[in-house]
């Protein structure tokens, strides 16, 4: 498992409903035994200032501050190259899986208005008093 996934895995302990259950604490301690501590002190220092860690990138936002990330660190993000971070909360980013398109259902036939008549528009005939 990533390092990032393991950051979102202890978000979500801490920052749960059963944040101070003994046995969350006890997997949130084992947790961070696994996470090397430069990664662990910035994710802290976040945790300190009342904000979480770790943002989901959803359809190339992240969810931390809203803002759209630039197409290169959202490809290296997606290459799955190294641990991505905000360039505006400094948040670390983990991606979030998009969910399937829902498929188009085959058996009704999409509807499409009549195409525009293209060309001239007629001549009117002129009033004859």
């Amino acid at each position: 498992m990533k390092v990032v996934e393991r950051l979102f895995e202890l978000q979500e302990l801490e920052m749960g409903p059963q944040a101070e259950a003994a046995e969350n604490r006890r997997a949130a301690e084992n947790l961070r035994k696994e996470i090397p501590d430069p990664i662990l002190g910035h994710y802290d220092r976040l945790r300190a200032r009342g904000k979480k860690g770790v943002a989901l990138v959803r359809h190339g936002v992240c969810t931390g501050c809203q803002m759209k990330l630039a197409s290169g660190p959202f490809a290296a993000l997606r290459r799955d190259d190294d641990i991505a971070m905000c360039d505006n909360c400094a948040r670390y980013l983990l991606l979030c899986p998009e969910p399937a398109a829902p498929a188009a259902n085959p058996a009704a036939p999409a509807s499409k208005k009549p195409a525009a008549k293209r060309g001239r528009p007629k001549a009117k005939p002129a009033l004859v008093e």
